[in-house]
């Protein structure tokens, strides 16, 4: 969701909107996030060992979206 330069997004988002940088994080950018945080690395992490692993041998062909609920809201 927030892949190019997170920090200056929020920096500018702050001072537009003249809040504090975690209410910008809280009531803007995830305010329509449905579990309202972003993932981990080591969720990411975790998913990136199982698509590697035996147990993902048949899934091919898909997208499976590791956003928190974001792209079925």
């Amino acid at each position: 969701m927030f892949l190019h330069c997170p920090n200056k997004s929020i920096g500018w988002r702050a001072k537009v909107h003249v809040i504090p940088r975690d209410e910008v994080v809280r009531n803007v950018l995830l305010a329509q996030q449905p579990n309202k945080r972003s993932a981990t690395t080591d969720e990411l992490g975790g998913i990136a060992v199982f698509f590697t692993s035996d147990a993902a041998a048949s899934i091919t062909g898909t997208t499976i979206a590791a956003d928190g609920g974001w792209t079925a809201h």
